[in-house]
């Protein structure tokens, strides 16, 4: 992952996740009031899309209002995400505005101009792209709101066009793919079909690279299409089916930038009458409930740990801040890389 030097804040102590302990054996990487806002409540099950403020009843005047402004709920990981963020701000007792941008770069931008106006004590903002927002995420640290950014980076510095990125680091994850699949291929052939995330998002970005930069390692092993998999299992199933028409017996792998990716893929792959772990390998990322059994169930090769809950360390931060300590511009969350090995023991700890 990429790391701008911050300018005014600098962390004494990375900050990690707390995440998949104790099973397996891990391969680390290195405002005004929010009831007067258009609101939306998710739960666990379901993020609906539209503009959402809730808060905790208080007239203490001193209670921080934390904003956090959402991409997008394509999927189960977003969901998740998004559930974490409200739960853990609201469990702190903290005011908290939530607006959904629907996988939509522009809305995103409005979102944030909205929640500025408020005025809220933080920002917390999972982008859509990694271009498109630094004007307006700028205009927030130029009216002294810190920005948090989390899951995903922009094309910009920090201290500059926010304070801290906190977010896996997806080139890792992208390498650890590709020295999986070469443990398993070895020397033969392997021709592999890339499902790629959100065109423009510095996780497809990195992804991409990640692999691309490991695999020009090996002679073996060569991408030889690739198609937008955008995060999710219908887009992705489709796209699987349009590789398979397309270039048939000549797949080996698939390269999938996230779980949903995969299981589409997966179910392209069974409904073409092949087998999946036997006819064309198939290789994630997320660390998904579905992709560690599908691990178990042979028809996934191995899911690479990308935590979706960012609550605990974006109240770290804020703690941080609003003691008058430093952070560092970046923050990695730890990553774990699930196979055969591990994933039926560590089902209970995957979301």
């Amino acid at each position: 992952m990429r790391k701008s030097k911050f300018l005014a804040m600098t962390l004494s102590a990375t900050l990690f996740l707390t995440v998949c302990s104790g099973c397996g054996s891990n391969q680390e990487t290195p405002a005004s009031d929010s009831s007067e806002s258009n609101t939306e409540s998710s739960t666990e099950s379901n993020a609906e899309n539209s503009t959402e403020s809730s808060a905790k009843s208080s007239t203490d005047s001193s209670t921080l209002t934390v904003a956090f402004s959402q991409c997008g709920n394509q999927n189960n990981w977003k969901v998740v995400q998004t559930n974490d963020m409200k739960e853990k701000i609201e469990g702190a007792g903290y005011k908290y505005i939530y607006t959904d941008a629907q996988d939509d770069t522009a809305k995103q931008v409005s979102d944030i101009e909205d929640v500025v106006a408020q005025k809220p004590d933080y920002l917390v903002v999972s982008p859509r792209e990694a271009e498109g927002l630094n004007p307006v995420l700028k205009s927030a640290m130029e009216a002294d709101i810190p920005v948090i950014l989390v899951d995903r980076g922009i094309n910009g510095e920090a201290g500059v066009d926010y304070t801290v990125l906190n977010c896996g680091d997806f080139i890792w994850e992208g390498t650890t793919v590709a020295q999986y699949m070469k443990e398993q291929f070895g020397d033969e052939r392997c021709n592999v079909v890339e499902l790629t995330g959100t065109p423009g998002g510095s996780v497809t970005i990195d992804r991409g690279e990640g692999f691309a930069e490991e695999i020009a390692k090996y002679d073996n092993i060569n991408v030889i299409a690739s198609q937008v998999g955008n995060f999710s299992r219908a887009e992705s199933q489709k796209a699987m089916e349009n590789l398979i028409q397309a270039h048939g017996d000549e797949i080996d792998a698939v390269y999938a930038h996230n779980d949903d990716n995969a299981i589409g893929a997966i179910q392209a792959i069974k409904a073409a009458g092949l087998n999946p772990g036997e006819d064309i390998r198939v290789y994630g990322i997320d660390g998904q409930k579905d992709a560690l059994q599908a691990i178990v169930d042979g028809d996934l090769e191995n899911s690479v740990l990308c935590s979706p809950r960012f609550g605990d360390s974006v109240l770290e931060i804020i703690e941080k801040l609003e003691a008058g300590e430093t952070v560092e511009g970046f923050i990695a969350n730890p990553g774990k890389l699930y196979t055969i090995e591990n994933a039926e023991e560590c089902l209970d700890e995957a979301y």
